[in-house]
């Protein structure tokens, strides 16, 4: 009698069964690719929004940074501001980009200066200049920058810059100085920009009865103290009770994309919404300074050669 050894097939065969047990189907493959995609599509999302917060969060802080700086440097000067009927200060409403943001001219006197070298006064102009740049493409933009000029009397009162031009604010004829002042050469001022990509600059006068002084005199809205709040001459001479600030920054990022909208030719609806965008993503900034209220401090300029001689009495 016969006996049948069984067979378990060749090596080769047995490999292969094994191998195909150990190994995945075309579906199996492809469920895992949709799965680990999904998985980096998650984590690409998920880090874009962490790097754009990221960078929101330092732009933010940034802006914060420059406007809160600016407002601190706007207050020292502000709250050393003299009021008085020889020493005057103007504020004149929406002077630069009058059809846009409308940002106001401020020019008055401080005695916020160094005291000990005898130049206790100084003449201070704070305005909002619009130029255009370039981004780091090259494509131009237009930037709204926050201005700081300052000039001690002595230089103002140089003879050396012509009778046209020199003035001198305690003189009877130059209380207006500010007249005088735009006219002098540009490298007598001290000037700084304090903040860039401003959006609002705003300064409001408001009196001691608790009413706005900023009024619309000569159909012009401004606070002229020589000619009195709202144009009324009796209180000319007159500090205001306050001198309040407002001040709005906005992004970097912001002011270049939507600065390119402003630039000539691009269509008013455009140039609106790009206007608005930019005020969405600012930071704003309100400050209150009082005016120093005392009398004027007269001086006599003793003139040895080509030199002035700056002497403070009271």
């Amino acid at each position: 009698m016969r006996m049948k050894q069984a067979t378990h097939g060749t090596p080769r065969a047995s490999a292969a069964r094994v191998g195909h047990r150990q190994g995945f189907t075309l579906i199996e493959v492809l469920a895992a690719m949709a799965v680990l995609v999904i998985l980096v599509l998650a984590l690409t999302r998920m880090f874009m929004e962490a790097t754009s917060i990221t960078r929101r969060g330092t732009s933010a802080l940034l802006r914060n940074s420059t406007a809160e700086t600016a407002m601190e440097t706007l207050l020292q000067d502000a709250e050393g501001m003299v009021v008085n009927d020889r020493l005057a200060c103007y504020v004149k409403a929406d002077t630069a980009d009058p059809n846009g943001f409308g940002f106001d001219d401020v020019w008055f006197i401080s005695t916020s200066g160094d005291q000990d070298d005898d130049l206790p006064y100084e003449y201070f102009h704070y305005f909002v200049t619009n130029k255009i740049y370039t981004n780091s493409l090259g494509a131009p933009y237009v930037r709204f920058d926050l201005m700081k000029e300052r000039m001690i009397f002595a230089v103002g009162d140089d003879i050396k810059y012509g009778s046209g031009t020199r003035f001198y604010a305690m003189e009877t004829n130059t209380v207006q100085w500010w007249t005088r002042a735009r006219n002098m050469p540009g490298q007598v001022w001290d000037r700084q920009v304090l903040a860039d990509n401003v959006v609002r600059f705003d300064v409001y006068c408001t009196g001691w009865d608790g009413q706005a002084w900023m009024g619309g005199f000569s159909g012009v809205h401004e606070f002229d103290s020589t000619r009195g709040p709202r144009g009324n001459i009796a209180l000319a001479g007159i500090p205001p009770a306050a001198f309040d600030i407002y001040l709005q920054v906005t992004s970097p990022d912001t002011a270049i994309e939507s600065g390119m909208a402003l630039m000539a030719g691009v269509p008013n609806d455009v140039q609106t919404k790009a206007r608005e965008k930019m005020i969405r993503d600012s930071s704003s900034l309100f400050g209150r300074a009082v005016p120093i209220i005392g009398a004027a401090r007269y001086v006599t300029v003793t003139t040895y050669g080509t030199n002035n001689t700056v002497y403070y009495e009271d």
